[in-house]
């Protein structure tokens, strides 16, 4: 009995929650390698200062702001050829940088870093599109002074009139949802209770 009702308090809790706390953007650079195999981005797997480049390799990074904190981040846009953007440098590290869509964004750019071979993704950076910002724990910040601060953390939040905008064209389904199951785990727990107390 008393584990349907606790059951039934979580989930009341859990669907009534109002779905901005669930809805946090979140604005950072993402690292992306070029797959000449499959012709596609790739998000990386490590960070650029630890990611090994090679001749002939094409990094991206894009600024990019998630709908939550596991959302996908979107790839690169742009120029993904090497012999477009290293012409005439085959052994160069190819780097594509979007700055995202944001108002005051810089254009996006490619640049080819011609010796940074056999070196990582950020020092390939580093050599086309100084200055760079990091925080303490490594994560870039910043390429070419963008953005100016923060780094990675969620947006700030919906004003509260906007919050009570949103609040009052908000469907009903979740907390109808939630007192039927409230309901049903009640009535179960008062079932088996009697079930017990008949036996």
């Amino acid at each position: 009995m008393r584990r349907a009702l606790a059951l039934s308090a979580a989930l009341l809790l859990l669907l009534c929650l109002p779905a901005k706390a669930w809805a946090a953007s979140y604005a950072y650079w993402s690292f992306w390698q070029w797959d000449a195999g499959s012709g596609s981005w790739a998000y990386a797997a490590e960070g650029p200062g630890t990611a090994r480049v090679a001749e002939g390799d094409v990094v991206g990074f894009h600024f990019t702001t998630s709908e939550n904190a596991t959302a996908a981040p979107a790839a690169p846009r742009g120029a993904t050829e090497h012999a477009e953007i290293c012409p005439g440098d085959p052994a160069g590290v190819a780097v594509v940088i979007d700055f995202g869509t944001a108002d005051g964004a810089p254009a996006a750019r490619t640049a080819c870093a011609p010796d940074a071979a056999g070196t990582t993704a950020a020092t390939a950076l580093a050599a086309v599109a100084e200055p760079l910002r990091y925080a303490s724990n490594g994560m870039l910040c910043g390429i070419t002074g963008y953005p100016e601060t923060g780094c990675g953390e969620a947006a700030p939040a919906a004003s509260e009139d906007t919050a009570s905008e949103s609040d009052d064209g908000a469907s009903p389904l979740p907390v109808i949802a939630a007192l039927s199951a409230v309901a049903v785990l009640a009535v179960a727990g008062l079932w088996r209770a009697r079930r017990r107390d008949r036996s």
